[in-house]
Order: C-alpha cells, then structure tokens, then sequence
C-alpha cells in the first residue's frame, strides 16, 4: 500500500474518479486520499482537465458515445459541473497531454471492447440481499436459482455500456445468489460473460459449495454473503483452495 510520500499515479486517481477500480485496490486509493491533500489536490485537477476537454470537444465525443441513458452520461455531467464550480481554467496548459486518455476512459467504460466483466463495478452491482432466515435458505434444494426478466436484463446491459451483446455470451447474474439470500434488485445483477477464465459457470460452482457450506452450519450466512459480494473469484480460491478454477 502507498503511504502519503509515495504518491498515487495519475491513472489511479483518474480511475478511482471513475469508479473504475476493483474493490480492493478502490479501497486502498480511498485510505490513501484520506491521508493525502497532495493526490487529493492532483485527482481534482484532474477530474477538472478531463471535464475542460469534454466540454470543449463534446461534439466530437457525442458521436463516439452511447446514448444519454447510463452511467458515463452520469460520469460526463459529474466532470462538466465539476469544471463549472472550478471557474475559469489554469489546466490548459496541459489538458490537451489528457485528451486521449479521457478519450479512451469514455470509450474504454465497461461493456466495451475486451473488458473483463469477471467481477461486477463495486459501484453499478455492490449487492444486495433480502430479509431471509437461513431456515429459508437452506429449504431450497434447486439453487435457488431464478429467470431474470428481459426487461430488467436489457437495464443491466445498459448500466454496463454493453450494446448489441449477444444473449448467449453473458448470464445476468446475480452477485449474492438468491439461494444466500440476494435480492432481485438490478443492485445485485450484472453481465457475467461465460468466455472468460472466471466466468459465469465457475461462480456456480462457488454458490452451490457456500450454499452447501452455509446450511451444514460450517460457514455464517452474512460471512457467505459478504465474501461472494466483496470478491467472488478470492472466496472461489478460499473454499476450493486453489488459485484456478478446478
């Protein structure tokens, strides 16, 4: 972990402004930002840059990105009130050396080309679980498992940037399976594609081994469901006891 004379790195800070970490290391950047006014200072700057170029070019960028509805639309109006509240530009200078990388985070979002969706965006799907005994739990012999309607898929594909995605190469899946109690909230979903190394048939054989675990009393419910949520792939290793999917 960097301490407060080991600064972060412009693409930390520009990712963790985007949300764009895994869970750990977002976590690791947050403590780091409590601690240090210099990368807190340095991320803003950033922030207004980035919001400077998109607001100068927005009609270029506006071809290139998706329609108004999801998140980097969101992102897009974060940065540009951002650069309003600022005031006039001292970044200029050196706004122009950040086009192409705010070019590429807008076009890089999740959903896009070669994207690993293996695990959910912390900030889209951090999941969610409903009031559940584990006598309900452990009733269920089937998975749990549940059709996500298609309307709510299509919100999914659309939070993620995803467009034109092929049914079959993603499972909407649910990041705390029903079966340990997740809740049917678009909170609790996201596009788990099945051609990666950590796919959608490997977190299966994770809920069904917690679930086992769970109701044999070997493993606490809110443990199980705190674990899938934070990292689904370190629980897998965790409980399999291996560094790859068996």
């Amino acid at each position: 972990m960097q301490n407060a004379t080991s600064h972060l790195s412009d693409s930390d800070l520009i990712l963790a402004a985007d949300g764009e970490l895994d869970f750990r290391r977002a976590g690791q950047v947050r403590e780091h930002l409590e601690a240090c006014w210099v990368c807190r200072s340095r991320q803003a700057e950033l922030q207004c840059a980035v919001a400077e170029y998109v607001s100068a070019y927005r009609g270029e960028l506006d071809a290139a990105l998706p329609a108004p509805e999801g998140p980097r639309a969101l992102l897009r109006s974060q940065l540009l009130s951002a650069a309003a509240a600022g005031g006039a530009s001292s970044h200029w200078k050196w706004a122009t050396v950040l086009a192409a990388a705010a070019v590429v985070i807008f076009l890089a979002w999740p959903g896009g080309s070669g994207r690993d969706l293996s695990e959910p965006r912390n900030f889209l799907t951090p999941g969610e679980t409903r009031t559940t005994a584990l006598d309900d739990v452990c009733r269920v012999q089937d998975g749990g498992n549940r059709i996500v309607p298609v309307s709510l898929r299509e919100q999914v594909f659309q939070e993620y940037g995803i467009s034109g995605a092929h049914p079959n190469s993603y499972e909407v899946d649910y990041l705390i399976t029903p079966a340990l109690g997740g809740a049917d909230s678009i909170r609790n979903l996201w596009p788990q594609p099945y051609s990666t190394v950590w796919n959608a048939h490997v977190k299966d054989e994770l809920e069904d081994q917690l679930h086992e675990l769970v109701c044999a009393g070997k493993v606490d419910l809110g443990t199980a469901q705190r674990e899938i949520a934070t990292d689904w792939i370190a629980a897998y290793k965790k409980y399999f006891r291996t560094n790859r999917p068996l």
